[in-house]
Order: C-alpha cells, then sequence, then structure tokens
C-alpha cells in the first residue's frame, strides 16, 4: 500500500467550541468590507495547473499489489445529501470564508471541515470565520500540514463499501507531496479504508451522476500522466474501484485551460440534469465551443435536460459558472465583478437548473486567476444513510434529486 503518514502527521479531529456571533436573519455570506480585510499571509499561493519548474510525477510503483474494494460499491454524486466540505486553509481564505458562512449559516445540520497545517493556524482561522459570521458549531478542524488549497484534486473520493464509509485515493498530478498524503491522515483521523487507485489524477477532472455514470477529460491518458495506460484501462479501474461508468471526453487545450479539467465546463445538477459552459466559436480557436456542444448533444441524446452558462477567457483567465459548489438545497455559484451582465445570465440558470434551491452568489475574482474557482477548493462528504440500498441496486435514482431534499 502507499506509504502512510508517520505518527506526527496524522490529522486529529479537533472540534471547536466557540459560539457564533448573533444573528437575526441567516447572512449568508459576510459583508463585503469584512471578505477584504482577510488577507493570506502565506505568499504567493500555489495555482492548481503547475507552478513554474513542477512536473507531473510519475505513477509509484505500489511497495504490494494494490486492489480495489471487495465489497458493494456506492459513490454518489454532489448533488445527493451531503454531511459537509472539506476545505484547506491554505490561500483564498477571503472565498473559503464567504463559502463556510454560507454553508454554516444555511444549512443547520451541515459540517465545515477545515485542514490547517498547525494549532497556531486553526486559532487564526477560527477567528476569521468566527468574526465573519460563520457557526462555529459546525466546524471542526484537522490538524494536517498541506501544500496548497486545491482540495478537490488531491483530496479522498468518499463511497460506501457493503455500507461502511470508505474513501478512494489517487496519485496527485502534482508534485506536492504533503497534499498527496492528506487522503491517508483523514482515513486514519475518521477510521475508515482508504483504498489506492494507481492512477496519476487530479480529482477536479471527473464528475457523477446518480445512475453511476461519469465524465473525464482525456488529460488522463496524456503522456505526462499515465503513459502505459489506455481508456480501457482507466474505464475499468473506476469500475472496479468506484463501480461508476466512465467516459471520456477531450479536453480543452492546456493553452486555453491549463488543468484541462472537466470541471471548468461541466457540472452535474441532478439526475437527468446538468449545467455546460457555453463558449463562442471565437474562443479557443473553437476548441471549447466543439468540445461543449458535442458533449451537449451527448447529455441531451442521453435523455438529460442541459442548461447553459457563459465561459470565456479574457487577460489569460478562464472564467467559468460551472466551478460551482452544490450543497443539499444551497448553491454557490461564482460572480465576477467585472462582468455583471454574465453573472445575471449565469444566476438565471441555476436558478432554472435548481428550483427550490438557495442559489449562493461567491465572489470569486480572488481566485479565478489561479486556474480554478469554488468546486477546486472544496470536497464533499457524503452522507452515507441519504439513500436507500434498494434504490441505488434497482437503478431507481428518483430519490437522488437534490431539489427534493
Amino acid at each position: 500500500m502507499r506509504r502512510r503518514a508517520g505518527q506526527g502527521f496524522l490529522a486529529l479531529l479537533v472540534p471547536l467550541a466557540l459560539a457564533a456571533p448573533a444573528l437575526g436573519e441567516v447572512a449568508v455570506v459576510p459583508p463585503r468590507e469584512v471578505l477584504e480585510a482577510i488577507v493570506d499571509l502565506e505568499g504567493p499561493p500555489l495555482p492548481r495547473g503547475l507552478a513554474p519548474g513542477e512536473r507531473v510525477p510519475e505513477r509509484r510503483v505500489p511497495l504490494e499489489p494494490l486492489a480495489p474494494p471487495a465489497g458493494e460499491i456506492r459513490t454518489q454524486p454532489e448533488y445527493a445529501r451531503n454531511l459537509g466540505l472539506l476545505i484547506s486553509w491554505d490561500a483564498f481564505t477571503s472565498v473559503l470564508t464567504a463559502m463556510t458562512v454560507a454553508v454554516t449559516t444555511g444549512d443547520a445540520e451541515a459540517t465545515v471541515w477545515v485542514v490547517v497545517d498547525s494549532a497556531g493556524e486553526q486559532t487564526s482561522a477560527a477567528a476569521t470565520l468566527a468574526g465573519a459570521g460563520a457557526d462555529m458549531s459546525q466546524v471542526e478542524f484537522l490538524i494536517a500540514p498541506t501544500d496548497s488549497v486545491w482540495i478537490r484534486d488531491y483530496g479522498p473520493r468518499f463511497v460506501d463499501v457493503d455500507k461502511q464509509p470508505a474513501s478512494v485515493d489517487h496519485d496527485y498530478n502534482r508534485p506536492r507531496p504533503l497534499d498527496d498524503v492528506l487522503p491517508d491522515a483523514i482515513a486514519t483521523a475518521w477510521g475508515h479504508v482508504d483504498y489506492d487507485l494507481p492512477l496519476v489524477h487530479g480529482g477536479g477532472n471527473f464528475h457523477l451522476f446518480g445512475d453511476g455514470s461519469a465524465y473525464m477529460s482525456d488529460l488522463v491518458l496524456e503522456i505526462d500522466e499515465n503513459p502505459d495506460l489506455d481508456a480501457a484501462d482507466v474505464l475499468q479501474l473506476f469500475a472496479a474501484y468506484e463501480n461508476l461508468d466512465v467516459t471520456i471526453w477531450p479536453g480543452f487545450p492546456d493553452s486555453y485551460d491549463s488543468t484541462r479539467h472537466i470541471d471548468m465546463w461541466l457540472l452535474p445538477a441532478g439526475p437527468r440534469r446538468a449545467i455546460v459552459g457555453e463558449y463562442a466559436a471565437s474562443e479557443g480557436g473553437g476548441i471549447p465551443r466543439q468540445i461543449t456542444e458535442d458533449a451537449v448533444d451527448a447529455l441531451e441524446a442521453a435523455g438529460a435536460t442541459v442548461y447553459r452558462t457563459p465561459g470565456w477567457r479574457n487577460f489569460g483567465i478562464h472564467y467559468t459558472y460551472t466551478n460551482a459548489v452544490i450543497f443539499n438545497r444551497l448553491v454557490l455559484v461564482p460572480q465576477y465583478d467585472a462582468y455583471p451582465a454574465e453573472n445575471a445570465q449565469a444566476l438565471a440558470a441555476f436558478a432554472a437548473a435548481f428550483p427550490g434551491h438557495q442559489i449562493v452568489p461567491i465572489d470569486s475574482d480572488a481566485v479565478v486567476g489561479s486556474a480554478g474557482v469554488l468546486h477546486c477548493i472544496v470536497m464533499h462528504v457524503p452522507d452515507p444513510a441519504f439513500l436507500s440500498w434498494d434504490d441505488f441496486e434497482t437503478g431507481d435514482t428518483s430519490s437522488w434529486d437534490s431539489a427534493s431534499l
């Protein structure tokens, strides 16, 4: 198995017992002046893509044979019920704060687990979150050093195996060793099995629906990720480890989006519902438009209703709204100060795609320039009790629709 974290590195689950400030009407996001006063103190953050001088690490040769789960596996979609979110307090803390306030004040049963490097950072993060209005009775801390904020890409993918919580852990496609071992630390802290998936991968290049269908871009097949694997190998791995039927679509050119991750232009919104970015023919030589229009055709042919939100590149930045976070009845949607018309168009599409939900706009200017947005900096922790196994086994996904939560 992959080397486990040493005793000095193990994550410790530390609940924080601080009272939240008294709130009258629930404030879903802190006032702008509060967020603007939050300053990242750790220097320039690592981008979601490769930083200068970084190379994709080689897939490690395991010390002993790796094996997928032997029991019955269920992998839940993000639009099903979740217990909480994992975040890493490593950068863009104003954005993380806005999201934590939205979730802890907008869902009385939610937990936000905040990964911090040290007890000192925990104290600082707790003060920041409490000062912004987060309900601190719903915030817990995990002490475990990390390299970056991009927990979607290196964090654990949670599954159920024979009705017991477990996780699946791939080799992170960045040379960031502290990030790469975080899933082991979480598994140790939470007492569940962590299955090592022998694949170099970034978790944002992945989306799934409740019927067991899932999607990735062909980044996973590139020579600098998994040169010795073909598409059939990748599909077999996801079937064995997560019980999913994966389709691999072309990825955007890295000159347009340095991550090439599918979450930059696709978001499953419910059973047979999806949001797909819409790109002008002039964008990226027409390639992003061709890829997304083909995806829309494929989804609609499979019976899905597809909603569209704007996507574009300007000043070297790929702006997207599909990199949003669905959390039970809340949907956190990126917003960009310089683009009010596009913001309004996106919010209207999300309102149509998520009836009965609260659509929460989150200012994302601070993060989007690093090649990721909201979905990239959280990892969902699903509620294993939400779905009956009868529904799962028969393929009846009607109860998986978050609109009925």
